[in-house]
């Protein structure tokens, strides 16, 4: 069964899937009238739909089931240090697959590139892709914030584990914390190419972020923002296996 994206706001009778997905329904996949499909809106809410028609432009459904996915019980705030790197996207999508929260950018000092050249556009229809491929039912909101470390220690301060992903630690890694004990939320940060400063590293220290390993290798960007998300998704699958 195909998975299309309906907006929140449209989720209402007529439903009808319109424009770039109505498109895709009847040109591309050539979806007639009487199949079945999945329909989601990116905040919990997922249904089984009936085509009724379908054109071009417009395609109008008959909602035969809706239900509502709960929020996880563990969200996952990766922090990502801006980077004018070519693998963005790729991490963009492959964060949506795993289930990331929020994806926050801000700027460090080690930084490339202009955070201001960033489409919340663009970036929305990478996230719509992802989610139909992956029926991620909660899409991640990308925040973008455009002063330094200063500003990250502000948006994290109300979450209760925050840790700095850091090369040169060598006590705790990222495994022990995560295994510390399940809360609602944790924030995990990540330097930009060039990793954090060290004047960066005590700034998120003195704010309560914990430093950690992701081992001696010394990985790329992406990779180590990879690494996180399948942990985070592992640990998140088996607390909830718990409930």
């Amino acid at each position: 069964m195909h998975t299309f994206y309906l907006p929140p706001e449209k989720w209402q009778e007529p439903y009808c899937l319109e424009s770039d997905e109505a498109h895709h329904l009847s040109r591309v996949l050539r979806i007639s009238a009487g199949e079945k499909i999945r329909v989601l809106d990116g905040r919990g809410r997922m249904g089984v739909f009936e085509v009724r028609t379908s054109s071009r432009k417009e395609a109008g459904l008959f909602p035969e089931n809706i239900w509502r996915v709960p929020k996880p019980q563990t969200r996952l705030h990766l922090a990502l240090g801006w980077n004018k790197s070519s693998r963005r996207s790729w991490l963009l999508e492959k964060a949506v697959e795993l289930g990331v929260w929020r994806l926050v950018f801000w700027t460090g000092k080690n930084s490339q590139g202009r955070m201001d050249n960033a489409s919340y556009q663009n970036w929305h229809k990478k996230i719509v892709t992802a989610a139909k491929q992956s029926r991620n039912p909660w899409f991640p909101e990308p925040v973008f914030l455009s002063g330094n470390v200063q500003e990250l220690v502000q948006y994290a301060r109300n979450i209760p584990v925050r840790i700095a992903l850091w090369e040169q630690e060598c006590q705790d890694d990222l495994v022990s914390l995560y295994q510390a004990g399940p809360e609602p939320d944790r924030v995990v940060a990540i330097g930009p190419e060039g990793g954090l400063t060290q004047e960066e590293l005590q700034v998120l220290m003195q704010a309560g972020f914990k430093p950690a390993s992701l081992g001696p290798r010394v990985l790329r960007w992406e990779t180590a923002a990879l690494s996180v998300l399948c942990l985070d998704m592992f640990f998140r699958h088996r607390e909830e296996g718990k409930h």
